[in-house]
């Protein structure tokens, strides 16, 4: 039987992402991307979820260079699953995303361009 471990998620910057210097030359920059869920809640309300990444050395730089808050980014890669002791003997699973793709989408004003053309076009019908 094959088995698969991927994710795929496509959202907003929620602010500018920013590129840090960890240990041996490696860079990295933590973003946390807006999702909306296809529901609302019961106050007629969107659902949105906050999910944080980790993008790595070329992905990172790319990010920073390209990508501002307002930004639709999609990220794919897959979960790691690292166990964790939290005392007692006691063990957690915690599962991580390894972005390993990034695209930039759109830029926050292309967005609302596009979003605008495509209501303008609705009302002549």
């Amino acid at each position: 039987m094959n088995s698969i471990n991927k994710f795929c998620v496509m959202g907003r910057l929620v602010k500018n992402p920013e590129i840090k210097e960890v240990g041996n030359g490696n860079k990295v920059a933590n973003i946390t991307l807006a999702v909306d869920r296809n529901y609302k809640d019961k106050d007629g309300k969107k659902v949105t979820d906050f999910l944080n990444y980790a993008l790595w050395n070329k992905d990172a730089e790319r990010v920073c260079s390209f990508s501002k808050q307002g930004a639709i980014i999609c990220l794919e890669g897959y979960f790691n699953d690292k166990e964790i002791e939290i005392g007692k003997g006691k063990k957690i699973h915690t599962f991580n995303p390894i972005v390993e793709t990034y695209k930039h989408i759109a830029n926050a004003k292309t967005q609302e361009t596009e979003n605008k053309k495509v209501n303008e076009e609705e009302m002549v019908k």
